[in-house]
């Protein structure tokens, strides 16, 4: 049963699909849950959005390639596909390689960036009457954070092999007792602390936001769900991009912690660039 005011809480606009809010293709995919069911929807949807944009800016820094002499290097006029992901690309590149290092960011980039527009275009879709983000679903985090988790662990262990096991045992063999319980639990504890600060911030701002929709639609009807809301939408719009960007620094510090030489005891991501630097 639709709402009659489509931006009650409990609509969403999946519902108006044929064959998914009222047929066989929903249950088929795992969408005929009213709750979670659209929380999947939307996270499938953020994902063709995020796919759709990097298509776009692809295709359009393809055009610039193809183009003779200077004209190529002029980025594209206005906020166009290609100029948005080629700032977001440098600004976030620049990140990633100052906590890892040149070569490291090569090849974890594309995971820490992927989960920040995911997660940033999960949680902007919350915001929209007729979306449930996807990044409201603890299972759904979840699994970002296993993913996070099943990287770093994997990229000490290939970086530093035993040494990476060994750290955790501390520098005394005669305190590894009481050391290495700790920081065993403080390594699997990492996945669930990511997990439940994204979804009890996303939770939170989402409530606020669709509570005082709620009361904004009975007292003035869609204008109320409209307007009433827009001083809570501009700050869960900064809570949304804040959300993905912890979510992705604190990945990339897992990654770095995890990466660094462990072989002398110190921190030494990009060896041949630091060298390189002291030359100079």
């Amino acid at each position: 049963m639709i709402p009659t005011i489509p931006f009650a809480s409990g609509f969403t606009w999946f519902q108006l699909l044929p064959g998914i809010g009222d047929g066989g293709l929903g249950r088929m995919l795992g969408l005929h849950d009213p709750g979670e069911g659209w929380i999947i929807a939307t996270a499938w949807f953020a994902c063709f959005l995020v796919l759709g944009v990097a298509l776009l800016a692809r295709m359009g820094l393809d055009r610039a390639i193809a183009t003779e002499g200077a004209e190529r290097h002029i980025p594209d006029s206005g906020f166009s596909p290609r100029n948005m992901m080629e700032v977001f690309v440098e600004a976030f590149n620049d990140l990633v390689t100052g906590l890892l290092g040149a070569k490291e960011a090569k090849v974890f980039f594309p995971l820490v960036a992927g989960c920040f527009l995911f997660i940033a275009t999960s949680n902007l879709l919350g915001l929209l009457p007729g979306f449930l983000p996807a990044t409201e679903s603890f299972s759904n985090n979840l699994g970002m954070g296993i993913t996070i988790f099943v990287v770093f662990n994997y990229a000490g262990l290939s970086r530093n092999g035993f040494a990476y096991i060994k750290h955790l045992f501390g520098p005394m063999l005669l305190m590894a007792w009481l050391i290495f319980p700790i920081e065993l639990l403080g390594l699997f504890i990492r996945p669930f602390t990511l997990t439940i600060r994204l979804t009890a911030n996303i939770y939170a701002d989402h409530l606020v936001v669709s509570s005082v929709r709620d009361v904004g639609a009975d007292m003035l009807g869609m204008v109320g769900a409209l307007l009433v809301p827009v001083p809570f939408y501009v700050l869960g719009f900064f809570v949304c991009l804040l959300q993905a960007f912890v979510f992705s620094l604190l990945s990339t510090v897992y990654v770095s912690l995890s990466t660094a030489d462990m072989s002398h005891g110190h921190d030494d991501h990009d060896h041949d660039d630091k060298h390189a630097h002291a030359h100079h």
